[in-house]
């Protein structure tokens, strides 16, 4: 766009739609102009004159397309969806459908209605489909083509279906170098291939190939740097920029290069700087992108660095959070305090984790005071009563741990109360309930710890039953069964705490794949250790069981020291 136009855009856009008003054989040429010279400095006024171009000239599609793609721009979803909704049902321009469903199935997908978005994404795949069968050599079919079969990818992947997802991005992307290799790469079909590159790196990255990921994200880069300096008016680029360079920080941890990793992750934190000092909205993602970098940093070890970013975005959420405010901001504040917490107990600083963790569940709780407060806000209520939980343990203090661990309970049974049938809300009480019964035991405090297991274990074999295939529900049930068992055997119940084991040793098949499984082995061994003093007549045979798998652990060379002395106290059994 020309700067000399868009520095004066509205004073001049006012009097082109001052012109088209007024009518005249040019008035829908002076709309056009207008909305154009207005879209950046009044986005009010460039709609007002597409209405008007699309009252003059009712036929043409383009104004109407150009009146939901601003109207999205602004945040207005219902009156972008109106004004694509009207393209599809009045044209037939086939080009102009396509974009108009796109643009439908992008409104969908922003909302979370993945189906309809679905359907829109296959109806312009259809669409594109005819346009390419007449001629094989259009670029702009084979462009929007490849961005719905790519926003297809990306369903396919939150969907579960890895396998399909990666089909389908691939096949984006090489649609996308195939029409590249005809044309050349104008700015818009760069941009789309960057789009492709990042999409199929990301899965890459998810399917455990950090190397393959890498490459694609550099490619991507790479065209979104040539954007950012020839589109500087474009913030866009900047944005998606800064997204590419954390996913492949993301890689370069997974791949072991540490170094490469924060210096990826820095770059995407600079790029959002220079965002968030041209424009304030940006905040939220500065803020966010303070948190990857905290999260990485504390992964390669630098607590030091990690506490600081956590700051810094700490210090930015709060400004945002600034009542009265939504409920997003309010709860980014939350967790970022709640992260901030974790990162101080992983640092043993009490202190600071105690002041994080007791200023969120301030915050928390009042909005879960509000009349009908979201469930959402007595979780994240459980959460800061469970950090100040851990707290208390690391400072030794079994008393306010038990009180502390005792709250997250009851504000997790008042979000399941509040939606019964909420899966995530029925094994956050069971978490918080064998953390309850933890502490309890600790303290030796055996019944009210034993009831709590014993709700646990029966929430989590409730979980259990209705999924039987998912190993991380049967680990959740061995936990809670475990734990029952510990506490009957120190309350002398030698037939519940056998029992108990036997049913956790039996879930030992649903949870691991192989039985020579390393974690497999560990987990076996150890409950075989605890079966054998209990089980009479069968102690010697699960004490045999259970050293030689300790045994292969220990050649193996990851038997741990809990593990070493469980074993020697075993061979003096």
């Amino acid at each position: 766009m020309d700067n000399n136009l868009t520095s004066s855009g509205s004073p001049e856009a006012a009097a082109m739609l001052a012109l088209a008003k007024a009518g005249g054989p040019h008035a829908a040429l002076a709309a056009r102009r207008a909305a154009w010279l207005a879209e950046r400095q009044d986005p009010e006024l460039a709609r007002e004159a597409l209405k008007v171009a699309i009252r003059l000239e009712p036929q043409d599609p383009a104004p109407k397309l150009a009146l939901a793609r601003l109207a999205a721009e602004q945040g207005d979803l219902a009156g972008a969806a109106a004004a694509a909704r009207d393209v599809v049902a009045e044209t037939t321009d086939q080009p102009a459908r396509a974009r108009a469903t796109f643009m439908l199935g992008e409104i969908a997908r922003v909302q979370g209605d993945r189906p309809t978005a679905r359907g829109h994404y296959g109806e312009t795949l259809r669409i594109e489909d005819r346009l390419l069968a007449a001629n094989r050599s259009d670029p702009t079919a084979a462009r929007w083509y490849a961005r719905a079969r790519g926003r297809l990818a990306e369903l396919d992947a939150v969907d579960g279906d890895r396998s399909r997802a990666r089909t389908g991005a691939e096949g984006a992307l090489a649609m996308l170098r195939a029409a590249a290799a005809g044309i050349g790469e104008p700015p818009v079909l760069a941009a789309d291939i960057a789009d492709a590159e990042m999409r199929l790196g990301a899965l890459e990255l998810d399917d455990g190939e950090p190397a393959s990921a890498r490459r694609r994200l550099g490619e991507a880069i790479g065209r979104y740097e040539a954007l950012v300096v020839t589109e500087k008016d474009e913030p866009h680029w900047r944005a998606v920029l800064s997204d590419a360079w954390a996913l492949a920080a993301e890689a370069d941890y997974v791949r072991g290069a540490a170094d490469r990793a924060r210096e990826a992750m820095d770059k995407a934190l600079q790029t959002r700087l220079r965002l968030a000092a041209r424009d304030p909205r940006e905040a939220f993602a500065l803020a966010g992108t303070w948190r990857l970098r905290s999260a990485l940093l504390s992964a390669i070890g630098d607590n030091t660095g990690a506490a600081d970013s956590l700051q810094q975005a700490r210090n930015l959420a709060e400004q945002l959070a600034r009542p009265p405010c939504p409920d997003a901001p309010a709860r980014f504040l939350v967790h970022t305090l709640l992260d901030q917490a974790d990162q101080a107990l992983r640092s043993n600083a009490i202190n600071a984790a105690r002041e994080a963790a007791d200023t969120a569940r301030a915050h928390a709780e009042d909005y879960a005071r509000a009349p009908n407060a979201a469930p959402v806000w007595f979780t994240d209520v459980a959460a800061a009563w469970d950090r100040l939980g851990e707290v208390a343990r690391l400072a030794r203090a079994q008393v306010q741990a038990q009180e502390a661990f005792a709250r997250a309970t009851e504000f997790r049974r008042m979000a399941l109360e509040r939606e019964p049938k909420n899966t995530q809300s029925a094994r956050g009480l069971a978490a918080a309930l064998v953390k309850q019964g933890e502490a309890a035991l600790e303290a030796k405090a055996y019944a009210g710890a034993r009831a709590s297991f014993q709700e646990s274990a029966a929430l989590r074999l409730s979980l259990f039953e209705a999924n039987q295939d998912d190993p991380r529900t049967a680990q959740a049930l061995a936990v809670a069964l475990e734990r029952l068992g510990l506490t009957a055997q120190a309350q002398g119940d030698i037939g519940t705490a056998r029992a108990a084991w036997e049913e956790e040793l039996v879930l030992a098949d649903r949870i691991f794949a192989t039985d020579d499984d390393i974690e497999g082995q560990r987990f076996r061994a150890i409950v075989e250790a605890h079966l054998s003093g209990v089980a009479g007549a069968d102690s010697e045979s699960y004490r045999t069981s259970a050293l030689a798998r300790f045994d292969d652990l220990a050649k193996a060379g990851v038997m741990t020291e809990r593990e070493a002395a469980l074993r020697k106290r075993l061979w003096g059994g």
